[in-house]
């Protein structure tokens, strides 16, 4: 479990600091892809109102990295210290 938990860690510091610092571009690509799916689900429901951009723009995907960035190093110290105590 602890192993698990040390992975996953490290896992989310990799997907954390690719949308933090936009690593090839990641926050763009995913405004760009919430764009297209609001798109297709405007045609689909003939709802009008989601043919426009979304809001959160690229800086909520870089506030959401940002966030678990932080968070994931201590769940990585967590999985550590439990594999070690096991």
């Amino acid at each position: 479990m602890g192993i698990a938990l040390f992975v996953l860690g490290l896992a989310g510091v990799a997907w954390g600091a690719m949308f933090l610092f936009n690593v090839r571009g990641a926050a763009d690509k995913a405004v760009a892809r919430r764009n297209a799916v609001r798109a297709v689900t405007a045609a689909r429901t003939l709802n009008m109102g989601l043919t426009e951009p979304s809001r959160f723009g690229a800086w909520f995907f870089r506030l959401a990295g940002g966030i678990v960035f932080l968070g994931s190093p201590v769940l990585a110290l967590a999985g550590l210290a439990i594999a070690t105590l096991e």
